[in-house]
C-alpha cells in the first residue's frame, strides 16, 4: 500500500481501537468466538442496547439493536451503529482493529456502549493473552 492509505486507514470507519497480534488468522476466531459469548451476556457488562453479531472473513460484525426495533428487520439492515473487529496482516506485521460502523446520519453515536464493549473486549484479550498464548472459547 501507498504511505497515504496506511496514514488514512484509522479515518474510515473512524478506527476505535487497535492492537498488535502474534496471528491475525488466529485473532480472527478469537473474536468470533469472543463475541458470540459476550453478546448473551452483554447487559453483564454494562451494556443498556442489545446487540446482534456476524462473524466474517477478518473477524465480525457487532450492530446495535435496539429495543423496540422489528424483529423483522435483518442485521444489514440495522442502522443504529455498530463495531466491527477487523483482523489482519500487514507489512509491519498482523493487527486486529475495531471501526465504527451501520451508523446512519440520523444515528446518535453510542459512546458508553462502545466503551464498555471495548473495555471487556480488552479485558478478555489481555487474559486469553496471559494464559499462555491463545485461549479460545
Amino acid at each position: 500500500r501507498a504511505p497515504w492509505d496506511r496514514l488514512l486507514l484509522p479515518c474510515v470507519g473512524p478506527e476505535v481501537w487497535r492492537q498488535a497480534v502474534p496471528d491475525a488468522t488466529q485473532a480472527a476466531l478469537f473474536v468470533q468466538q469472543w463475541a458470540s459469548t459476550f453478546i448473551d451476556g452483554s447487559f453483564r457488562f454494562g451494556m443498556k442496547t442489545p446487540m446482534e453479531q456476524k462473524p466474517t472473513a477478518a473477524g465480525c460484525e457487532l450492530r446495535f439493536r435496539p429495543v423496540g426495533t422489528p424483529t423483522a428487520k435483518m442485521m444489514d439492515e440495522l442502522d443504529e451503529g455498530g463495531l466491527e473487529f477487523i483482523a489482519e496482516k500487514t507489512d509491519e506485521g498482523c493487527r486486529l482493529r475495531a471501526r465504527r460502523i451501520a451508523y446512519s446520519a440520523k444515528a446518535v453515536i453510542k459512546a458508553n456502549s462502545e466503551r464498555a464493549l471495548l473495555q471487556q473486549f480488552q479485558r478478555d484479550w489481555d487474559e486469553a493473552m496471559g494464559n499462555a498464548g491463545w485461549r479460545i472459547f
